[in-house]
């Protein structure tokens, strides 16, 4: 058993409930991502302290403004949804960090390790979001990471020089963050580095290889969601059971696993 502090309890409580009122104010989660996110806060908050939650909740409001900024600056129509988060990219997103606090609670593992992991992890979330959102604001078409052959935007699996050049700069803020609340030393840096860049290749490459693609009936796009432009999509890729939540997860708990391997290795 695992014995919480109860102050720090109350500390998780008051943060998590403001944090919760300011996402549903201002549209970053819908209810479902709300709910999500308090059991996960919580757990990361009295597991790990508000050092690792700071890390999380950077990485949420930065990912959330870039988003909303995208998807306004764009002026989609229909209107682009991504930027109102639910409990399935909460979970997709926040689920292997929280894993990683708890187990790393449960079996006493070294601090090195567990700060590796947990960079690991959310690195390579963080990166592959603003690849994603990079990606689709500037440059060219993309070309599919399998192939290489140029795709539309927003199609699965699809990179952009800017793409990457913008994971790039979310690991060196994560990074950067992470120094400042002396959790990471300059070793730990290029690990989260090399980690995250590897976690979103391999959520590029799950996404081009088996991830369910969709063919839009109106627009003609290919799509990752069963439904697009108001119509039920037709599927034509992939596995069906693996969408861009499953990816997400899959890339993290690989960012995570691999950072901690690099750091034990040391």
């Amino acid at each position: 058993m695992i014995p919480l502090d109860p102050v720090t309890q109350l500390e998780a409580i008051a943060i998590l409930s403001a944090i919760a009122l300011a996402a549903s104010r201002y549209r970053f989660l819908d209810r479902s991502g709300v709910a999500a996110s308090i059991p996960i806060g919580y757990l990361i908050i009295v597991l790990g302290g508000l050092r690792y939650f700071a890390l999380l909740l950077a990485f949420f409001l930065i990912a959330s403004i870039v988003t909303k900024i995208r998807t306004r600056a764009l002026g989609r129509s229909p209107p682009d949804k991504d930027h109102v988060r639910s409990w399935r990219n909460v979970v997709a997103n926040g689920l292997i960090p929280t894993l990683v606090v708890v187990l790393s609670r449960a079996g006493g593992v070294g601090g090195e390790i567990v700060a590796a992991g947990y960079l690991g992890s959310i690195g390579t979330a963080f990166a592959d979001t603003l690849a994603t959102e990079v990606g689709m604001a500037f440059g060219r078409s993309p070309r599919l990471i399998l192939g290489l052959r140029r795709v539309e935007k927003g199609t699965p699996g699809a990179i952009t020089p800017h793409g990457y050049l913008g994971g790039a700069l979310a690991l060196l803020t994560l990074c950067a963050l992470a120094w400042a609340l002396k959790l990471a030393g300059p070793a730990t840096a290029v690990i989260t580095i090399i980690a995250g860049i590897s976690g979103t290749t391999i959520d590029s490459l799950l996404g081009a290889g088996v991830q369910a693609k969709y063919l839009c009936r109106r627009c003609g796009r290919i799509v990752e969601d069963r439904s697009h432009c108001g119509l039920e999509a037709e599927k034509i890729a992939g596995v069906s059971w693996i969408d861009t939540h499953a990816v997400n997860l899959i890339s993290t708990a690989v960012g995570a696993a691999m950072a901690a391997a690099l750091a034990g290795g040391l």
